[in-house]
């Protein structure tokens, strides 16, 4: 499956959907370019994101980051249902199209939310979006 295809599904898969924190904020889609042979790690990350060495980095397992919204409240009513589905959908769709896909959140506050994985041809591709966590 090539990068385009990869863009195009997950873009699908996030239209409309939102990052729910303090702020909701849209899934965009993000591919690093230059950095095929890069290994994907804390120093990657930074340079991705732009930020200084010494800024803070927090690697996390994709079930973990989307547990939250994966499943609705008795309260949530349909919209509440589905969009947890969505999520669920997501969260199989990125398995689908990366291999070994992780979720990096990069700063203090307003975080840069990296969900990032290889493609089939190596590259580094995948969302990202931002949280406010107080």
């Amino acid at each position: 499956m090539d990068l385009k295809q990869i863009e195009s599904e997950l873009k699908a898969a996030t239209d409309g959907l939102l990052m729910l924190s303090e702020t909701d904020a849209p899934f965009e889609f993000y591919q690093a370019e230059n950095f095929k042979d890069e290994k994907l790690d804390e120093e990657t990350i930074l340079k991705l994101a732009a930020m200084p060495a010494e800024y803070p980095v927090e690697e996390m397992e994709l079930e973990h980051f989307f547990r939250n919204m994966v499943h609705a409240s008795p309260e949530a009513g349909e919209a509440g249902i589905e969009q947890a589905n969505r999520f669920q959908n997501l969260e199989i769709k990125l398995r689908e199209l990366l291999q070994d896909v992780k979720v990096y959140l990069v700063g203090e506050t307003q975080k840069l939310v990296l969900i990032l994985g290889r493609t089939p041809g190596g590259e580094i591709a995948g969302l990202k979006t931002m949280v406010v966590e107080n």
